[in-house]
């Protein structure tokens, strides 16, 4: 789960987004930070237990020159993913849950 780009930056498993994703199977990488948004490298063997990348449409606003960009990088499927919905807690939390059910069915 890509949330920056120069640096690379994505998200820790102790992230609203992270454990929300989890719940629907989805599984951010490291599998331990010591920050919230660590930056990380798009080389290295840590890039084998990769399945799959997402990237977010916030805060920074990934778009489909960049799924190219990931998929010809790192050689793995690579998805568009709201932002918003994945992010943003409370009254959006409802529609999240209903967004990552039919997200998760999407690429699986």
């Amino acid at each position: 789960y890509l949330i920056w780009k120069d640096p690379w930056m994505t998200v820790s498993r102790d992230t609203y987004v992270s454990r929300t994703l989890a719940l629907f199977g989805l599984q951010t990488l490291p599998g331990s930070a010591d920050a919230r948004y660590p930056e990380i490298p798009l080389e290295g063997s840590w890039l084998r237990d990769v399945e799959l990348v997402l990237l977010s449409s916030e805060p920074y606003r990934f778009r489909e020159k960049h799924l190219d960009e990931i998929k010809d990088t790192l050689k793995k499927p690579a998805y568009l993913i709201d932002g918003e919905m994945t992010s943003w807690y409370g009254p959006r939390a409802i529609a999240c849950l209903r967004y990552l059910a039919d997200f998760s069915s999407s690429i699986t």
